[in-house]
């Protein structure tokens, strides 16, 4: 069963308590996700016992990557390597690419709402 959607904003508001604000004006997503590891882990934790998002498994995936290598001609093999290395990239850009848009969010709906108050 899905989790609903304010059960997982109080899981990242949690997070978002424990980032100490930079001068600059918003912090990165790599200083977010250094300064609330363990709030960070238990939003994970609570989007992986979705029904949706099962656990991720680093461990099976590197040795599924080793078996398909093995399994290739040596001047194929480094192929893997190179699709492996690229879905990496490919999650990371969707990941900082997702934050970026909650932060946006985050900064409208706060505009939106004071906006509201004022009427």
């Amino acid at each position: 069963m899905a989790r609903p959607s304010d059960e997982l904003l109080e899981l990242a508001a949690a997070c978002a308590t424990r980032v100490d604000l930079p001068k600059t004006r918003y912090p990165a997503f790599s200083e977010v996700e250094e300064q609330c590891e363990e709030e960070y882990e238990q939003l994970l934790a609570a989007l992986h016992e979705d029904e949706i998002f099962e656990p991720v498994n680093l461990d099976a995936q590197q040795d599924l990557a080793d078996r398909l290598k093995d399994a290739l001609p040596e001047e194929d093999a480094a192929l893997v390597d190179e699709l492996v290395d690229n879905h990496v990239r490919h999650l990371w850009l969707q990941q900082e690419a997702a934050y970026y848009v909650g932060l946006a969010l985050g900064l409208r709906t706060r505009t939106s709402r004071r906006g509201r108050t004022a009427e």
